[in-house]
């Protein structure tokens, strides 16, 4: 967004004006954690900016394998609090959300000759549920041979002794979860800004007073006094601390890429868990909105964070592994519509395996070096709220506030309303005169507040649908842009109504969509075509490199 002279939005005219007041916190980062916090911390009365210098959920939350889970693989570590805390997260999510987070069946094959030989594995599965003693999701079961390949076809059937199956949970669209959490912080008294940038900490007499901010939208710059900063940026950590004088480095995080694939012969209909034969490592296969999700890699990672990609060996090692499970496959580097690679904000460790390092979040208390500054490492989309009430804990605490129980366990996320999906289905057709598939993808993305879009319908041109293959309206991107935080085109399309998450997005439909934005928002012409440029540009990402197409597995 830098260089756009924005035509600023009443909404963000007014977070900007709040930066004139004093917070007690900031929370520099706005991914699943930082939103986390800035929920939980208003609700317990504290003052709260959350600011993000690109887009809510733009970052590592948008990179992961979408999974709401346990963390079967932790039990390997013997990490069991971890575990049961994530279990326990689960629960409550799929509660909170259930428009959003889905069970998802998993299954696990069981060979002979693999890393875990089928008894470790089993004791496994009986471990996880007895972890998660007060789920509403079914214990997991044992298959035979026999079921597992009635079930599961395509399997290798070579050293096969059997699977178990069991649950987890999916968030298809985790850039939403992101949004509702920063909603739900927002509506709790949080300001909320994106696409503004922390240049720099102030810090004065050994402690933190606040934050210098950088509007990415128009360039100004803005002093915030704070007490208390959280430094929740993720793989980003260590770049909101330089100009630290003596600041040793925190993160040192490991890569992870994803693939997006067409169902293919002998794919399972359910989600595919299952060791890596060169590494031993978990290795998945997910269902993914209609289509499949292959992945993921699990690399150290020193290059700029920015604009990465996939390498040639994470192609070669995904597309191996996957044949060698699902020989029916006969995947090729050609069969690989998109994918994305992030990285994962582990703390700093020089040597050992990737997969030692801890997935367990921890705060790094900068105290007594700087007295109120506090940076995550770590962290996991399924526990987000956790991370939120032991961080607000923290802050209550450095300033003499005392004990404030925390609420957000009780509580139910933005969309998680009581709605009647045929009700409203009829109502969008006789109202509006849209068919099923529009609102349908409104209670999908929106839940309840599938209701505040439609609402909108009563004016004719917010009826105009933007893209046939989707149902979007006009009046799904005029409430983004008002009600979400919504700033960019790139906002619009790839992390609020989700039609652009991937790189096929027709040209006629990125043009119509920036028109009703920059009808909406008041943009220039300029401004624009800055916008379908940027976006244009951010594709780049997803796309498999050339120089792989022959890659075979």
């Amino acid at each position: 967004m830098d260089g756009f002279q924005a035509e600023v939005s009443p909404r963000r005219s007014r977070a900007i004006r709040a930066l004139g007041e004093p917070f007690d916190v900031v929370v520099v980062g706005g991914g699943i954690n930082g939103c986390g916090v800035a929920w939980d911390a208003a609700l317990r009365g504290l003052r709260v900016l959350l600011v993000e210098r690109d887009d809510i959920g733009s970052g590592t939350s948008s990179w992961s394998s979408r999974l709401i889970h346990g963390g079967l693989k932790y039990l390997e570590k013997l990490d069991v609090k971890l575990v049961r805390e994530s279990l326990r997260e689960r629960e409550w999510l799929l509660g909170a959300a259930p428009h959003l987070v889905r069970p998802l069946r998993m299954i696990l094959p069981f060979y002979s000759g693999g890393k875990h030989n089928p008894i470790m594995l089993e004791a496994g599965m009986v471990a996880y549920d007895v972890l998660s003693w007060d789920k509403s999701l079914s214990r997991h079961s044992v298959w035979s041979k026999r079921k597992t390949l009635g079930r599961v076809p395509g399997l290798n059937q070579d050293g096969l002794y059997g699977a178990a199956a069991y649950y987890d949970a999916q968030v298809e669209l985790a850039e939403r979860l992101c949004v509702e959490v920063a909603l739900a912080a927002r509506d709790a008294g949080a300001t909320v800004l994106n696409h503004a940038s922390v240049e720099r900490l102030d810090v004065k007499d050994g402690a933190v007073s606040g934050v210098e901010i950088r509007d990415g939208l128009t360039g100004g710059k803005h002093r915030v006094s704070a007490k208390v900063v959280f430094n929740t940026a993720g793989p980003w950590v260590d770049r909101v601390l330089r100009g630290l004088e003596g600041q040793p480095r925190l993160i040192g995080g490991t890569k992870g890429s994803h693939f997006i694939v067409d169902r293919f012969a002998g794919a399972p209909s359910d989600a595919l868990y299952y060791e890596a034969r060169a590494d031993g490592r978990p290795m998945m296969v997910l269902p993914w909105r209609g289509q499949l999700m292959i992945g993921s890699t699990d690399e150290r990672f020193e290059e700029g964070l920015d604009d990465i990609g996939p390498s040639p060996g994470e192609i070669e090692y995904i597309l191996r592994e996957t044949n060698f499970v699902l020989p029916q496959a006969d995947l090729r580097a050609r069969d690989l519509l998109w994918g994305y690679t992030g990285v994962r904000p582990l703390p700093y460790t020089p040597d050992g395996n990737e997969g030692d390092i801890t997935r367990r979040h921890t705060f790094h208390d900068h105290d007594p070096r700087i007295r109120g500054l506090v940076s995550l490492l770590g962290g996991k989309l399924t526990t987000f709220r956790q991370v939120g009430e032991e961080a607000t804990d923290l802050a209550l605490g450095k300033l003499g506030l005392g004990k404030r129980r925390s609420a957000t366990r009780r509580l139910l996320l933005p969309g998680a309303g009581s709605i009647d999906p045929e009700l409203f289905s009829r109502s969008v057709a006789d109202g509006a005169g849209l068919g099923a598939g529009v609102s349908d993808r409104l209670l999908d993305l929106y839940g309840s507040r599938a209701r505040n879009v439609a609402e909108r319908f009563s004016d004719g041109a917010m009826r105009r649908v933007l893209d046939g293959e989707s149902g979007l309206t006009a009046a799904e991107v005029a409430f983004v842009m008002e009600e979400e935080f919504a700033e960019s085109l790139t906002d619009i399309l790839a992390r609020r109504t989700m039609i652009g998450i991937g790189p096929t997005l027709s040209d006629g439909t990125i043009e119509r969509v920036a028109g009703i934005a920059a009808d909406h928002g008041g943009w220039s012409d300029g401004r624009k075509k800055r916008e379908v440029e940027a976006y244009l540009t951010r594709l780049r990402r997803f796309r498999i490199p050339e120089e792989n197409a022959g890659a075979v597995a």
